[in-house]
């Protein structure tokens, strides 16, 4: 198993990476006229054909070092179905290349490489991740690589620039610049009213706070060509500034690639990890927070009567819980670092982590199905929404952390910050309780719903 530090940077650098190639923004930046800059005109274009296949070369430098690690790949996307696959092969020094596939469609981006596999719970063999945070796809649409780097120039606003001309594979184009501003995409976003998925692209921007360079080179056609982007990759505090010089290549415009996605019993999906390393938990992964539609307000004695019983069978039921919660973290507790360093202890770590999920983690998902069902008098609607948005992001936390586990991660990114931050949820959430007449729904599920 790699060392905590080498892994904490694979995870930061590459998936906040891929999370960055697939920003995709479904509005058009102009350059203060009805008519599209060049960049945007040229992504909007060439994602509008059918599909086409690419070449792609991705250099990685660290600050302070002579050397680089290029990979190079191929891949396609298929504009009808929004998919796309991207295959790089990495040179590992002493070791045979490594080739790392990502596959994806407008919300979903599938990642395998033989060092991730290793990483994963057994009969894993991708690890899952939603590049727009669990967005739905109307709202920004995307996908792996090619496609989500089309769209994302759409986001490009003024300052274009027209360079020169190059051949590209026989091909007479124009090469222009600029740079996408993540920090530009979120006062945007907020202008428009969008101020969840603004606060979303806030916590990228300070990531990246700079702009990301751009390099276009289109064709006669007004087709995109050629594609670079060179941008630093968030790594660990500290730690050096890895830089990403990625060229994209497109080519064979009207190709339509048939590009499968990987089953779900094979796929580990890292995005509750991800968010809750950004700080962005909000519960969604527990779905909409409000009773269906049409359902009629209960009477307050009924309201209370029946949120008082669910709360209290979810009590019963996490007491049932307890004696295999204590087992498994007074076990972990026992592992000394070397177990942790050297890997004798994942096979414990990711049965725990398995094991919070479907059970402790599914033990809220049932309780919060049945509480989100009830319609509460209109004078508690608001304080009720709130009450379970509150419970339901400490509980994706929870989840969170049960995925880390599940890959060997003891401790999520970021954890310090959320316990202040959950501190004065709870203080929130009890003060909510007690003014709806449900204060028995905040005594807790106690050691049996979070990992030691």
């Amino acid at each position: 198993m790699a060392n905590p530090t080498s892994r904490r940077l694979l995870q930061l650098a590459g998936l906040l990476s891929l999370l960055l190639i697939a920003v995709v923004v479904n509005y058009l930046l102009h350059d203060g006229s009805e008519v599209l800059n060049p960049i945007a005109e040229a992504a909007q274009r060439t994602a509008a054909t059918p599909g086409a296949r690419l070449k792609m070369e991705v250099t990685y430098s660290v600050e302070g070092s002579a050397k680089t690690v290029v990979g190079t790949g191929t891949g396609a996307f298929d504009a009808r179905s929004g998919r796309a696959r991207v295959d790089i092969t990495v040179p590992i020094p002493g070791r045979a290349p490594m080739t790392v596939t990502s596959v994806g469609d407008q919300r979903t981006i599938y990642t395998r490489s033989p060092l991730l596999t290793a990483e994963l719970p057994a009969g894993k063999e991708w690890l899952g991740m939603e590049p727009l945070l669990g967005h739905d796809p109307d709202v920004l649409g995307g996908g792996p690589g090619a496609q989500g780097t089309l769209e994302e120039l759409r986001a490009v606003g003024g300052g274009v620039e027209e360079l020169d001309h190059q051949i590209v594979r026989g091909h007479r184009t124009t090469r222009y610049k600029s740079s996408i501003d993540l920090s530009q995409v979120a006062d945007t976003l907020a202008e428009r009213g969008d101020a969840s998925l603004a606060r979303e692209y806030e916590v990228l921007a300070e990531k990246v706070p700079d702009p990301i360079p751009v390099e276009v080179w289109i064709d006669g056609n007004g087709l995109a060509r050629l594609i670079r982007m060179v941008q630093p990759l968030p790594t660990v505090p500290g730690g050096p500034t890895v830089t990403m010089d990625m060229r994209m290549e497109f080519f064979d415009f009207g190709a339509r690639p048939k590009v499968t996605l990987p089953p779900r019993s094979r796929v580990l999906d890292y995005t509750p990890v991800l968010r809750a390393e950004l700080g962005l938990e909000d519960g969604h992964s527990l779905g909409a927070l409000s009773p269906p539609a049409g359902a009629k307000p209960l009477p307050a004695a009924t309201f209370h009567r029946r949120v008082a019983g669910i709360c209290r069978a979810g009590t019963v039921a996490a007491k049932g819980l307890l004696p295999r919660s204590r087992e498994l973290t007074d076990r972990l507790k026992a592992l000394g670092r070397d177990a942790l360093r050297s890997g004798e202890a994942k096979p414990l770590i990711a049965t725990t982590g398995r094991w919070f999920e479907h059970s402790a983690y599914g033990l809220v998902q049932r309780e919060f199905r049945k509480l989100v069902a009830l319609a509460p008098p209109a004078r508690y609607a608001a304080d009720y929404r709130r009450w379970l948005r509150l419970n339901a992001k400490e509980a994706e936390w929870i989840l969170a952390e049960a995925r880390a586990y599940q890959l060997g991660v003891v401790k999520v990114p970021g954890a310090d910050d959320h316990k202040a931050e959950a501190k004065r949820q709870k203080q929130e959430a009890k003060k909510l309780a007690s003014s709806l007449g449900i204060s028995r729904c905040e005594t807790g599920h106690g050691a049996a719903a979070e990992p030691a």
